[in-house]
């Protein structure tokens, strides 16, 4: 066996290493550890959805009010909403 070949099988373990397995490494631990405060977090990450899906919606009624004032006036916006 020529040293040459063995550099070069080095070469090409150095590169599957470094193009695959520690990225794949890296990635499965982001998604533990992502994963891990969702499950810890849980109860206030649900908490803050339910604030800010109630705010959106607020803020979509009033615009709506808005637009039905601006076509057809302050009455009629009192009326519908």
């Amino acid at each position: 066996m020529n040293w040459s070949d063995v550099s070069l099988g080095f070469q090409v373990m150095w590169l599957i290493t470094k193009d695959l397995v520690i990225p794949i490494l890296v990635v499965s631990g982001l998604i533990w550890f992502i994963t891990n405060l969702i499950c810890s977090y849980w109860a206030e990450i649900k908490y803050w959805l339910q604030v800010a899906s109630r705010t959106v919606s607020w803020v979509f009624l009033k615009l709506a009010w808005v637009i039905i004032r601006l076509i057809d006036g302050k009455e009629a916006a009192d009326k519908r909403i």
